[in-house]
């Protein structure tokens, strides 16, 4: 069986001191789904992602950088600054690994960052909103759930969609197996049939299914 590694929220109990790890259940329900023959595998920060690569080797199918929290540079605090570490961890690996890598939501901002891209205070990104694909100009909508978008791409990213206020809704790497949007697929209407929505996650799930089938 083949594992898809993908970060957790972090959340701080407010009862009693307690960080915990969270993962929405709408991500099995997206595994069962669109990710057949692929098992969720939560990662825990406490564990160094090398750990899992190591032990994993060739189960390690890809990874998915999920959304919840801001990233610490927008809304500096212990908790974001720990994910941004982690995830940091991650995009090293499968950039010099070739591992399929997906970011969703605030996961697509940390692979901004990464690489250098220019985020921003943004309007009107709360609540459903049409965006474009920029090859084909097909208009669609998708869900959105941040405060803060992607004005700007390094050379070494791709713009696939954008919204009407031309921050950056989905992108690819020009070489790697990296690929990010800021709509939540794993969310009601994130998996919506319209043209140029799925690219992304298309993309990714076919180089996925390819390293898949040469193990």
């Amino acid at each position: 069986m083949k594992f898809i590694g993908i970060t957790q929220r972090l959340l701080e109990n407010t009862s009693y001191y307690e960080v915990r790890e969270a993962l929405s259940v709408e991500w099995g329900d997206f595994f069962k789904e669109h990710l057949q023959g692929f098992l969720p595998l939560p990662l825990s920060y406490a564990m160094p992602f090398s750990t899992y690569a190591q032990s994993l080797g060739g189960s390690l199918g890809g990874v998915i950088l999920s959304g919840g929290n801001d990233l610490n540079s927008l809304n500096p605090n212990p908790l974001s600054s720990m994910r941004d570490e982690y995830e940091a961890q991650i995009l090293t690996h499968c950039l010099q690994y070739n591992v399929p890598l997906l970011g969703i939501c605030r996961g697509a901002q940390r692979i901004a960052e990464y690489f250098g891209a220019k985020l921003e205070l943004l309007e009107g990104h709360i609540g459903n909103h049409q965006v474009v694909d920029t090859s084909s100009g097909e208009k669609f909508e998708v869900n959105s759930f941040h405060n803060y978008g992607i004005k700007d791409l390094p050379n070494s990213l791709e713009a696939l969609v954008m919204a009407q206020d031309h921050s950056i809704e989905a992108f690819k790497h020009k070489q790697k197996p990296i690929f990010a949007m800021m709509w939540h697929i794993e969310r009601e209407g994130g998996m919506q049939a319209q043209e140029g929505q799925n690219q992304s996650f298309d993309e990714w799930l076919k180089i996925v299914t390819i390293r898949k089938e040469k193990e």
